[in-house]
């Protein structure tokens, strides 16, 4: 009988072990998880300002491109009243 007793007390001594090492890895686990969430939440917030700041930068691009096609006009209009202009001068 007492045989019983004392193992029913290791049992318990056991169990109250591995409950406290259950404990002990769901708190490491926590922190863990919470770091891992915490970098989640930075990355997404970054992928976010950087997204928006594609799209500024391809609003941007566009609007130079458009700017960049006027003054390319612009220059080859010049250059041919320009030729006009010497042929004139040429002629007097």
């Amino acid at each position: 009988m007492q045989y019983s007793v004392n193992q029913g007390l290791g049992d318990e001594e056991e169990k109250r072990k591995q409950r406290r090492n259950i404990q002990m890895e769901m708190i490491m686990l926590e922190s863990d998880m919470r770091k891992f969430v915490k970098e989640k939440t930075l990355l997404e917030a970054e992928i976010r300002k950087l997204k928006q700041d594609g799209e500024r930068i391809r609003v941007i691009l566009d609007e130079k491109r458009k700017r960049f096609d006027h003054v390319s006009q612009e220059v080859a209009i010049k250059e041919e009243d320009l030729k006009k202009e010497r042929k004139k001068l040429n002629l007097i």
